[in-house]
């Protein structure tokens, strides 16, 4: 599967105008409570063409509370800015 061949075709095709690869993690955390959480984190790859802004990050929990923060560079920066606390 050649990704950067789909996101043309899916721009081309279906017109849309801002395309991001999916990759999905699920792990657990503690909340300020101590309580076990489970949380599904996405991370979105807008691809090489966005340097500035190509990673996004959005973390859910079982409890459908959710953090996200502003789109990045790297997914370091895009993990660390998420507002991690928006999940307690």
């Amino acid at each position: 599967m050649n990704t950067e061949k789909i996101v043309a075709q899916l721009k081309e095709y279906a017109n849309i105008f801002e395309v991001y690869q999916k990759t999905t993690f699920t792990g657990y955390r503690e909340d300020k409570n101590g309580n076990t959480q489970e949380v599904e984190v996405d991370i979105l790859d807008a691809g090489p063409n966005r340097l500035e802004h190509r990673y996004r990050c959005i973390a859910k929990s079982g409890d459908d509370k959710i953090a996200t923060g502003n789109p990045e560079s790297t997914i370091d920066m895009a993990l660390l800015h998420v507002h991690w606390n928006n999940l307690d």
